[in-house]
Formats: structure tokens, sequence, C-alpha cells
């Protein structure tokens, strides 16, 4: 972020520097010999304390108190939804076929157990009193009210008929409950093959006859079992069936297995002895495990599935004896035949979650080659399943047809009309008996002819629900608690649930309708030997089907994973809902390298570990802004040291454990403008030294370090001199991880951000990878891979952490960034969001600016299409999509047009988000994922940032829809609606000056009745034109000084704005479009507020904004586009880094206070006359050249990375020490003076990249004049076109009104009166401010709700309720103490924690303070007085070994080891290979070399 103008000369010191010893020109260093003398010297200074330093416990109590509700309402909806979707299917497949007494048939009747009762198959109609009842009345016997008889006439009728009804809605209900999955999915198709082109594989004739094979098979076998076997069952035993409904995943599961340990918690044989030791009064807990304790059983996983195959095998025989006890014996054999086949053709669905994935075929003995089998597998078929599923749902009716055709006992075409609803009736033979089909005036039990189809769309709802709610509980890892539990409780208590709805059939009536077979009721006392065989079988099969999805209870689900990852097949069974999602649920999340060969040996699994460069760039940053992007590396260096030794601890137990929230990393700080003149004695010497800011950061790093690690210091500091100038490093207290800064010397390389992101970004990237490339080859050898791929999948896990000097983050932040990332390869940036800190009313204004732009126009963005701007200060970009073509090499590229001085340097981030959009990449917002950073604090330097980002933002902006069709077909992200919605929200940008001044005309109109509409015109439109003409006509300053007054009388004018809206809205009662848009307005704003509870507290400086509108959104505008033309930076500038001060004083030698009226007219007072400065002392302080951009008699002063040939001095002529041709001196001087050299190749390589993109670029006078030049015109016509557009619009909106006011003709009158009983209307104003900005904030709020539940998803997925998985550290005291997360109690006590020898138990002197301690802090100068020793700071390396110790014995063993147990239960042993650019650098350096660097 850009910070406000510091003006500092060299006689200024800085805070925490020393201050220059008189007449030399060198920084004194400061004598520390006698710092352990200095008694006296006692006191401390720590840094400031930062807003992240703080551990937030309770926002995480809130997140995991909002886990443990969600998981809660997850399981509920999870299980209801199964539940009841199961019971409506059972109870529509009952109807095809219900029970008669006229058969001996006894399947459909629970094995004889279902009774019909005789008192309800009648109704009788009362004709006498004798009988008890009033003569008409109508004997129920409890049946309800609507039953009637179909003979109105008859005085009694029997319910029970010879031969049952069934409605043919009931068939239909079905088939459109199967097909409404296919249609989903073939509508997800067809949507990726339209809008995500580049993701959808090509046809393949091959597949696609498998797939439809598949596909048919599927769904002849389910057609059979919902129309012919189901129906012969009644609910109860028909809701054993889906236990049998996997007999192909139950073979498979025997012939294809991976050897792999039993997935169950870690045994281990504990001794435990609990002793006390009074060291700091500790308790330790010593834990002496058993010598097997770390081994793990190697029991084969092929084991359990054969025992699971075994019992599928005799539950499935006496299912068989149950059928044979209770069928007929002409049809005994069809109903086993039919059964046995349906079940095999329904679960061939299933058959790619059990075989394996890398089959392979033999094809010359030698080199092996992925079968088609393994093609089909990992191919996504979005093309071949749009012509599958279509198929296969008219494949779908048709087997229907069919099936009820063979079982017609009349004519075929009757039989198929009346299933068309073209017959009344048509009789079928089934597996139970005769029914007949009804089709037209169907009543019975009170049931309408509409029911089957209401009872089709709440089974409809009720499965889509289950099925999204199942598959969002895998994606926030609650698959363990909110998947697998309510889907077996639901198959396991589905039988019981129909007992209960069998004995009680009336219990279940709904306005007269009982959807059960009421004349039937359940009677134990008959016939219940004949269950037994169902029972037994229904048990075994569940058992049978527990076993074969032991995998659902292995793991938790994947954080934020892609559903396609997560299940097999892109959608649900409709008649099998539940089981379809545990056999399609992935057994490997990813791609494990399977065998037929059982006695193989366990192959390591590969992953690559991201590289994370953390790159932030720095210029004239304060000491608090260095400390806090400092506190936030030492924040994340210190968890992800701790991370790793929990995951080197574990992997000890299980050998693929790998934690995901690990990541190398490397911190690299690019310092521009870093070096100033050499002098001695006041005279200019040969060689540059570091300016006061680089040696403040000197000074921070080690302070700020000792702050975080506690009585703990880095090593001192590396200095290498570069071709660039110099570099600092340091290392951290993560294995290989460093802290490197880069001393830009602008003299040998060009400066600003974007060069610095180039040097990072070819460094890092290209010039990294390049030197890993030996190494490489040898590791696609080892691994059998194509250095295309290796180098491939390094890229795309290497990304690019840029940041701001002043930016502070906690390491969570990173993590949440690198999700997105995981998630998706096409995200090319990820961005945060960023709060902005300070103090003062600007600051304030822009809390709610940021957090209005976040919610909604971010979140939209990011909804609908791409972020269009990943802010530069915090965001992620990935190393793959930065190295793309078009991308880092187009970000090279030098501005030379007047268009690409606005676009390339104006705003160099949202630039590169712009290259990336076109080549395809996908930019992302991570709203979890908060970063802190300085705002500007004052008027001006808030003015000069956004006239920098307003013409850039337009400037890329137009870039993208100008290019629309190529981004469109390029960018899958990026759809037509996205184009639109960027096309209007530009066009309403351009309008939004001429849009407000109708807002404040109109409010002038209201507040002030009696002033005239044209004199209201007229006020409003004299500090415009005054803006406008000042913008022409004087200076900056000048200008900012006029937009200051401007915008506060407008902040008035805007305070009546509101009085006269409130006076509206309780006038009018809400009958006025202004008052409606406001109340929409402010209501978006609320509900935005409150779910974003951590962020509320924005809301309040809502009115601060709404007073600012006129000078945000007019004011501004109008300034920004002004001076579009002046491209200096215009925050954190001095004027000595501006260059500015040179021209000035080579004309001038007079000095005075100035005042004047443009440049028309001048005069000084005060005069006084300077002294001139040496030419060539003056040009050696000057830190930039300029270019005099003259516009009449005005003259601005305009930075642009170029040195002038004809202004060099020969002191800068003069090459320096690492450039110095052979011959001359190469002695250094300076701070060069004691530097180490860096390697050669990486020399060769900053001299290559500097000659070719970053060297000072030369200009002639003739270019810099027509640069001038053409920046003045293009300001001329972006303003111009601007200003008389708005202009436009606000005499079309002002006629219109007028007309309005005195004809009335274009009033549009509202149904509702105003105060006094006048009818309200909508005004001209009213429908053009409402039409621009209404549409735009609806869609935006409903994008904010969609992006909200997402990232409370992501919140969720990331959240963990046990305490392992918790970053458990000790505290060191100090800022540590306060920013950790403790598990140790009275950590200071613990002198293997604190550093330093350990307390004597006679130590009065730390006794003195103990009982001060519980509730004061006491200061260092006070315990040094009082006699306590002051500690020497050790070595980082201890600290490390500390955190080993640590991690490898906590204090609370046993309740650890049991969570322990809890997490890796859910890894193999299967050892895991870490690939990343550090592990292969680490093999490098391990390998024996004969020299020593």
């Amino acid at each position: 972020m850009d910070k406000p103008e510091q003006e500092l000369d060299g006689s200024r010191t800085l805070p925490g520097q020393v201050r220059p010893q008189p007449n030399t020109g060198e920084m004194a260093e400061p004598n520390n010999s006698g710092d352990d003398d200095n008694e006296w010297d006692c006191a401390e200074e720590k840094p400031m304390h930062g807003a992240n330093d703080d551990y937030d416990s309770c926002w995480d109590a809130v997140t995991k108190v909002g886990l443990v509700i969600v998981g809660i309402f997850l399981f509920i909806v999870v299980f209801w939804s199964a539940c009841l979707s199961r019971v409506i299917i059972h109870i529509m497949i009952w109807k095809l076929n219900p029970p008669y007494t006229n058969s001996n048939f006894t399947l459909n009747k629970l094995g004889g157990t279902l009774q019909v009762q005789s008192e309800r198959m009648e109704l009788k109609v009362c004709d006498n009193i004798a009988n008890g009842c009033i003569k008409g009345q109508v004997l129920r016997n409890g049946l309800p009210v609507s039953w009637e008889c179909r003979d109105k006439t008859a005085t009694t009728c029997l319910l029970l008929e010879d031969i049952p009804s069934v409605n043919v809605g009931w068939i239909w209900g079905l088939l459109i409950i199967m097909s409404v999955p296919y249609l989903y999915t073939m509508a997800m198709s067809l949507w990726k093959s339209c809008f995500k082109k580049n993701k959808v594989d090509n046809f393949d004739m091959r597949v696609f006859l498998l797939s439809l094979t598949i596909e048919i098979i599927h769904s002849t076998g389910l057609c059979i079992m919902v129309f012919l076997v189901m129906p012969a069952f009644d609910p109860a035993s028909a809701s054993v069936l889906p236990y049998f409904v996997c007999v192909i995943p139950v073979l498979l599961s025997v012939k294809f297995q991976v050897k792999q340990e039993e997935n169950t918690k870690v045994k281990k044989n504990r001794n435990r002895q609990s002793s006390s030791t009074m060291n700091g009064g500790v308790n330790k807990i010593n834990v002496r495990e058993a010598p097997d304790a770390m081994k793990h059983n190697d029991f084969k996983y092929d084991t359990i599935p054969f025992i699971g195959a075994v019992i599928f095998i005799m539950g499935m025989g006496f299912l068989t004896l149950y059928v044979y006890y209770n069928s007929q014996s002409h049809n005994m054999v069809t109903t086993l035949v039919l059964l046995l086949v349906s079940v095999i053709m329904v679960s061939v669905i299933w058959w790619e979650n059990f075989v394996t994935s890398n089959i392979t075929q033999k094809t010359d003995g030698k080199n092996q080659e992925k079968s088609f089998l393994t093609k089909y597998v990992k191919s996504k078929r979005d093309t071949v399943s749009i012509l599958t599923y279509f198929l296969k749902i008219g494949w779908t009716f048709l087997a229907t047809l069919i099936i009820y055709v063979i079982q017609s006992k009349e004519s075929t075409l009757i039989t198929v009309r009346t299933l068309l609803y073209l017959e009344d009736a048509a009789t079928v033979h089934t597996l139970s008996g005769t029914i007949r089909l009804e089709s037209r005036s169907y009543i019975t039990f009170g049931c309408m002819t509409f029911n089957p189809y209401l009872m089709t769309v709440v089974c409809f709802i009720l499965t889509f629900v289950f099925f999204k709610a199942s598959r969002y509980t895998c994606r926030i890892v609650l698959q363990r608690r909110s998947f697998a539990p309510p889907i077996g409780l639901n198959l396991l208590l589905m039988p019981f649930v129909f007992v209960i709805l069998m004995k009680y059939p009336l219990a279940f009536t709904t306005e007269g309708c009982n959807v059960l077979q009421p004349l039937w009721e359940l009677d134990y006392g008959n016939s219940v030997e004949r269950l037994w065989p169902l029972i037994v079988s229904g048990v075994l099969g569940l058992t049978s089907l527990a076993i074969l999805t032991l995998y659902v209870w292995s793991t938790d689900g994947a954080k934020m994973e892609k559903v396609e990852r997560l299940f097999m097949k892109p959608a649900y069974c409709g008649i099998f809902l539940d089981l379809s999602l545990l056999l399609s649920r992935r057994r490997y999340l990813y791609d494990v390298d399977y065998s037929t060969n059982r006695k193989a040996d366990d192959k390591p699994k590969e992953v690559y570990s991201p590289l994370v460069y953390f790159c932030a760039t720095m210029w004239h940053e304060t000491e608090n802004e260095m400390t806090q992007l400092l506190k936030s590396i030492f924040r994340v260096d210190m968890d992800q040291c701790w991370k790793r030794q929990v995951q080197s601890m574990r992997q000890e137990q299980r050998r693929s454990f790998y934690d995901e929230d690990i990541y190398d990393f490397e911190v690299h700080v690019f310092f521009d403008d870093a070096f100033k003149p050499r002098k001695v004695n006041g005279k200019l010497r040969n060689g540059r030294k570091v300016n006061d800011f680089v040696k403040l950061l000197e000074e921070c790093v080690p302070k700020t370090a000792k702050s975080i690690y506690g009585n703990y210091e880095l090593e001192p500091v590396r200095k290498f001199e570069t071709p660039y100038g110099m570099k600092y490093e340091w290392m951290l207290l993560t294995e290989d991880a460093k802290l490197i800064v880069h001393l830009k010397d602008k003299m040998r390389i060009r400066h600003r951000k974007r060069w610095s992101q180039v040097m990072y970004m070819y460094y890092l990237l290209s010039f990294e990878l390049n030197k890993m490339k030996p190494k490489l080859e040898d590791k696609c050898k080892e691994l059998s891979k194509s250095m295309k791929e290796m180098v491939h999948n390094l890229s795309e896990n290497t990304f690019i952490l840029a940041l701001d000097g002043d930016v502070d983050f906690k390491p969570e932040a990173v993590t949440l960034l690198l999700d997105r990332m995981r998630k998706n390869a096409d995200v090319g940036a990820a961005c945060g969001r960023i709060h902005p800190i300070g103090s003062g009313p600007m600051v304030w204004y822009q809390k709610f600016e940021y957090a209005v732009s976040h919610w909604l126009q971010k979140a939209t963005e990011h909804v609908i299409g791409c972020v269009l701007c990943s802010p530069g200060c915090f965001s992620l970009f990935r190393g793959s999509a930065v190295l793309a073509d078009n991308v880092m090499k187009t970000y090279t590229r030098t501005a030379t047009e007047a268009k690409e001085h606005i676009q390339y340097d104006q705003g160099e981030d949202r630039w590169l988000c712009t290259l990336m959009l076109k080549e395809g990449f996908r930019v992302e917002y991570c709203a979890a994922s908060d970063a802190l950073t300085f705002a500007p604090e004052g008027f001006n330097e808030f003015y000069k940032q956004r006239r920098r980002w307003a013409p850039s933002t337009m400037a890329n902006i137009l870039d993208l829809l100008l290019d629309w069709r190529y981004v469109k077909k390029n960018n899958d992200s990026i759809s037509m609606l996205y184009i639109i919605y960027h096309i209007f929200l530009f066009v309403s940008s351009i309008l939004t000056p001429g849009t407000i001044f109708l807002l404040i005309l109109g409010a002038i109109i209201t507040a002030f009745p009696s002033i005239e509409p044209w004199l209201a015109l007229i006020l409003n439109l004299v500090p415009v034109i005054v803006l406008s003409m000042s913008i022409f006509l004087a200076k900056e300053d000048t200008q900012l000084m006029l937009a200051g007054i401007i915008s506060t009388i407008y902040s008035l004018v805007m305070m009546v704005v509101l009085i006269g809206l409130i006076k509206e809205g309780v006038e009018s009662q809400f009958c006025s479009v202004t008052t409606v848009f406001f109340c929409f307005v402010a209501g978006v704003f609320v509900v935005a507020a409150l779910i974003h509870p951590q962020e509320f507290t924005c809301i309040f400086h809502g009115l601060l904004y709404f007073l600012a509108v006129p000078s945000m959104s007019m004011l501004l505008i109008l300034y920004s586009l002004g001076n579009m033309h002046n491209i200096n930076w215009g925050t954190r500038e001095n004027k000595t880094a501006a260059g500015q001060d040179v021209v000035i004083r080579k004309k001038n030698k007079l000095e005075g206070q100035t005042c004047s009226i443009g440049d028309w007219c001048r005069c000084m007072l005060c005069v006084r006359e300077i002294q001139e400065e040496s030419q060539e002392e003056t040009k050696n302080e000057t830190s930039k050249n300029t270019i005099d951009i003259q516009d009449k008699n005005k003259v601005e002063t305009t930075p642009i990375q170029t040195i002038d040939v004809q202004k060099k001095s020969s002191v800068e002529k003069k090459p320096t020490s690492i450039d110095t041709p052979k011959g001359e001196d190469k002695t250094k001087h300076g701070d060069f003076k004691n530097s180490e050299d860096i390697p050669e190749e990486e020399r060769k390589f900053w001299r290559g990249l500097i000659k070719k993109y970053l060297k000072p670029t030369d200009i002639n006078p003739d270019e810099q004049q027509r640069v001038q030049e053409d920046l003045l015109e293009l300001r001329n016509k972006v303003f111009f076109f601007v200003f008389i557009l708005n202009a436009l619009f606000v005499t079309i909106v002002y006629v219109l009104t007028q007309v309005n006011a005195y004809q009335g003709t274009l009033e549009i009158p509202l149904p509702c009166n105003v105060a006094g009983g006048e009818q309200g209307v909508i005004e001209p104003i009213s429908i053009a401010f409402t039409m621009t900005f209404g549409l735009l904030l609806l869609i935006q709020f409903f994008g904010m709700i969609y992006h909200r539940v997402s990232t409370l998803t992501h919140i969720i997925a990331s959240t963990r309720l046990e305490k392992q998985t918790q970053i458990k550290r000790p505290t060191f005291g100090g800022e540590a103490g306060r920013e950790m997360a403790t598990t140790i109690d009275e950590a200071p006590k613990n002198a293997e924690l604190t550093g330093g020898e350990p307390d004597k138990p006679g130590d009065g002197a730390r006794k003195g303070w103990s009982k001060l301690r519980a509730s004061v802090q006491v200061s260092s100068a006070l315990r040094s007085i009082s006699g306590e020793r002051r500690r020497k700071p050790e070595a980082l390396e201890k600290l490390r070994k500390v955190i080993k110790d640590a991690t490898k014995n906590p204090i609370n063993t046993i309740q650890e080891d049991e969570e322990d147990d809890d997490v890796l239960s859910k890894y193999p042993n299967t050892p895991v290979i870490i690939q990343s650019i550090r592990s292969l650098q680490k093999e490098e350096n391990e390998m024996p070399s004969t020299s020593n660097v």
C-alpha cells in the first residue's frame, strides 16, 4: 500500500538509527563492546504491538462451535432426506402391486404376517336407528371421511377389490425419479461442453460404446428391479434388497486390491509411569512405549473383502431361502432369476471404484502403456455423457413399456395406450398375481389422481437435497461425522421404519389420503417362523455392505476438493440414492499404483510439496511498517517449523502421513533505490553506500526476530555483492529457509515495483528451475517420468506470494490461499481480504470502502467469472501461470505509448492479472485470508493514490472488453454474462459523476423549495467547473486544495440530502422510489455486515462514506482523468527522490514565500539568497531524472525510468567493482568492502537479465517530448469524452425533469399516496439513479451471498476440533508468549524452553517476583535492578532442537497420543515421496563436493 509523503534529508535520523558523526559521510557503528558492563542500560525496547500479534481465541471458539452446529445440521439433513425419500420410493413401488386375499403369494405380505382387517373391508350405510346409528350415516370403522363407495346409491360396498387397481401415475412417478439424475448429469455435461471447452475431452467412440453399454445394462436391471422384483415384496422386505445390490463391487473388491495396512487406530502398548518432578513446578508424565509400539500390523487388506464376500454369499443364500418359502411354485424360479439378474445388472454401474485405475498391458515385453481400461476410468466423459444419458433416458422409458407389454393379459396396444393415458384401463399379470392399470377417474382410499405426482415432486426435492448435502459434507471434511453415520443408520433402520408403518397404517393419514395399505396390518402372531431367513439375510447383507464400504470411515474427505475427485459418478441413482453415494465415493482420492499381484512391495506415494516464495517490495517504509512485515514472516517461520516437526514425528508411525498445510518457503525482499553516493569528509569517493532506510531494515530484522523467537537470535547477516547492487541473507528457524534482501542500485538496474517483480519472476522461476535441470534429468530417470511432466508439476506447485513492505498477515492466511490453488490447477492467482489500517477520517472512509468492494464487487467477480485484480500487497501467484506464454515475457515490455504508461506502470498488479486472464487462467478471491496494510491517512495522498489507480483500472478493463472474443474463447471462467456485467459496470462508472451530480441537484431542490431548479443547477455546476478549470490551469497542489474545499462543502450538502431522504421517507411512507432504493442500499450493506461478523464494525463508517460520495464518486474521477498524464507514483515520495529539486535549484538562486494565479502572475515575499550547490554533488544526490511536460505555460515533472546520458557525472560513469572491465581497479569500496561474491552462474544470470530487460533506459529529448505530447493528448481526449458524456446525461435528465414539472406527462403513478393525500409518482431522476445502480447492486448482492457460503465452507473445512491439529507451541517469553497458542503452563520457569541456564532452587532474586507474575508483567529493567541475571540470546539452532524435543515429548502425552491415533488411522503405512524444488536442491547440496563454498 502507499504511504504518506515523507521529506527526508541526509541530516534526519530515523527511529532506531545512529546519527552520523560530524564532517563525515560514514554512518558510525554503535559501540556494543561494553553492553555487558553497562548495568545501568537495563531497559529494553520491543517492536510495536500489531493487530495480528494476539491469538484470537474468541474467533477460534466461534469457528469450532460453528463446525459442531454445521456437522449436526448436516447429519440431520442427510439422515432425514435419505430416510423420507426411501420411504416414499418404497411406498410408490408397493402401490404397483398391492396385496390381496385371493392369493397364496405371501412374499408381498412379509411372510404372511401382513393380514387383512375384515372390519375395514366394507363401508355400510345405516338404514335404521336400531343398529345404534343415524339413518344415512356411513359406518367407516375408523376410516377417513373421504373414503366413499364408487356407487353413491349403494348401501354397502367392498373396499377390497378382487383385482387390485393401480394408477399409472405411480409408474410415471417412479420413471421421473429414476430419470432426474440422468437429466442432471446430461445438463452438467452439456454446460461444460458449452462453457468449459478447454476442460472437456474429445469424443471417443470406444469410450462412448463402453459407457453406453454399462449404462444400458444398469438401466435395464433397474427397470426389472423396480417394476418386477421389488413390487413382489412388501416395503419391509424390499428395504433389505439394497444390501445385495452390490454383487459386482463385492467380487471386484476381492479381485483387485491394494496391499495396505488395516485402517484402524494405531495400537500402542503403553507402560505409563506418572512421576512429578519439581522442575519449575511442571508435572511431567513419562511415557515408555513397548518395543513394538511403533510397528504396525501388516494385515493385508484383501483378507477383509474376502470375508465380506463370504458373508455376502451367505446372506444371498438366506434371501433365496426366504423367497422359496413365500412364493408360489409356478413363479418361484422366475422370481429368483429376476432377483439375481437385476442385482447384478444394477451393481455394474459402480465397477470403476473397485478396479485398478493403473492396469497396464505389455506391448513389446519391455515397455508398458496404459490400457484402454485405464483410459476409460480416468476419462472425464463429458462429451460422451451428453449422448449416453440422453439414450439412457429413452431406454428407461422404453424398457418400462416392454416390461408391462410382456406382462399384459390383453392386447399390447391397449396396455401401451393405458400407460400413455390414452385408454382407461388394462389388465396385467405380475409375479404376485393380476392387477388392473387405470389411467382416468382414479380414486382410491381418499387419494386423488395427482397424489402420485405430488409424492414424486416431494421425493425429487428430498433426493436432490440429500445428494447435495452429502457431497458438501465430504468437501468440508465431515465425512466420518455427517456422511457415513447417517447413511449407515438409514440403511439399518429402514426395515424397522416400515414395520412400524405397516403395523399402524391409519396413523399416517393426511387429508383423508393414506398412501399405505390401510386394509392390512401386521400380525406378529401369524407366520413369524417364515421371517427368520429374511432377518438373517438382512444382518449378513448389511454386514457385508459395511465391510465393502469401510473406506468411507478411513478419511474425513478432502478440504475444498472438487466433487469430481471425491465421487466416481457425477450424479446418484434415483432409487438407491444412499447406496449409490456410498459406492461411488472414491476409495482413493489420489492416483495410486494398484497391482493385481498381492505379493508386490508397497510403492511409495508421490506428492508435490508447494514451494512459496515470499516476495516483498520496499522503498521508503518506516520502522513500524518494516516491523509489521517482518513479524508476519517470522510467525510463518515458527508455524512451519512446528508443523514440520509434528509431521516428522507422525511419519515415524505412519509413513504416508503428509500435512497439506506444510510448504517450503523462502523470503525475498527487493529494496528499491537502496544506495546513495559515498562521501568522505564531504567529498565524493569511489563506491556506493546503502541509504538510511536499508540500515533501518538491517536493525529491524534481528530485533523483530528476537521478539517472535524469544531469547534466540538470528545468525549474523551475510552480505553479497551482486550486479544489481547487494543482497543480505539471514538463515531462518525452518530448515533451509532464508530471508534474503536484494538491495537495488538504480544506477545499475531499473527501479520501481514492476521491475522488481520482473527480477524475482525470472530469478525464482526461470533461473532456479534451469539450475536444477541436471538433477531433474536424473530424477526423471529414477521416477520414469518425462522432463516435461516433472517441470510442469514443479512449476505448478511453485508459488510467489507478492507482498508490500508494510503488510501484516497470519500464517493461516497463506494456507487458505494455497487451498484455493490446490482446489483448481487453472487458478493462476488468488488474493485475500485486504484490511486498511491507520488513523484518521480518510482511513475510516477506506475501511468501509474496502469492505464494500470486497463484500460485493470482488465476490461477484469471483462467482460469475474471475477477479480482475489480485492486489500486489497480498496475493499468491502460481509459477506455471507466470511462466505461461504472453504473461512473464509480455510483463517485461517497456512502455513506449501513452496508454502503455498508464496500463503498465500505474497498476502493475492489475495488468499482470489481465495477462493471466487472457491466457486462460483464473483469478480468485479468498475472503477467509486476511491481511492488513497501511492506507493513506491524508486527503492529498489518498487522491494521488486513486489518481494512479483509476486510469489504470479503466485501461485494463477496456483492454479486456475490446478483446472479449479472444478472452471468452480462451478462458473457461469468462462467459458472455460476465462480459455484459462488466460492460454495464464500465458504462455506469463513466456516468457516475453525472448521476451524483443529479443526486445533489435533486437534494437541493427538495431541501430548498424556494430555489429555482435552474439556479440550483448553476449552484451545483460552479464547483465542478472551477475544479475542471484548475485541472488545466493550476498545479496539482492547487487542484488538491480546491478538491478538499469543495469536498467539505459537498459533505454538508450530503448531510442535507440525508435529512431530506429521511423526511421524504417519513412523509411518503415508502411511496417513493428514492426512499425504497435508499432503504434497499442500506439493507444490502447491513446484511453484508451481518454475514461478515469479523468485519461488522466497518458498517459504522458508512455515514462517512455517504457524506464523501460527491468527493469520491464525482470530484475524484474528474481529478484522476484530468491528471492521468502525470505518471508520478504520487505517494511515498520526497523531493529528493522525485528529482524535482535539481531543476528548481539550477534555475532559481532566490528563495522565499511565493503566491501566484496559475502561471499567469507570480510574486515572491521574504526573499533570501540561497547557496548554489556544485553540479557534481547535485547530480549525485538526484534519485530520478525527469521529463518536463509542458502544457501552455505549465511545467509538470514526471519521472520515467530514464537516465539522461548528457547529465551523467564523471563519478556515475565510473564502473563499479563488479562490472569493472579487465585491467582496471577491482577494489571494493564503501559498504561493498566486506561483502562476499555470489556464484559465477548467478552473476552471469543477473548480467544477462539486466542487459536484456532491466538496464536503465537512455531516452533522448526527442523521445521525451513525444511521450509528453502523447500523454497530454490522451488526457485531453479521455477527459473531454467523459465530461461531455456526463454533461449530455445530466442535460437530458434535467430537461425531462423540467418538462415533467410543468406538464406532468412523464410521471408514472404509483398505487400509493404520499403526505397530504397526493398520489405517489416516479420521476426521471429517480429512474436514472435506480437504473444506473440498482441492478448492479442486486447482482452483487446475490453474488456476495453465494460467495459467502463458499467462504464459510472454506472456514469450516479448515477448522478442526481435535487439539492435535492446532499447532501447540511453548511460550518463549516476550512477544512470542502473547502471539502463540500455549500448551505449557508457566513456560518461563522451564529453562529448556526459555533458553539459558536452568533456574537454581535457591535463586531468591527470581523468586522475589513470583507472586507478581500472576497479575503484573515485570519489566526487564526492574528484573535487572533486582539482581536477576540478564540472559544472553542463544543461537537459533538451539530453538530448533528445543521444538523438536517438545514435539516428541509433549506434556499431555496420553491425551495427545490418543488424538494422534485418530489422525494417523486415516493413513496407510505406504511411504510418501515429497517432491519439490527445495528437496532437489537439498539433494544436490548433500552430494559430496571437493570445494567449499
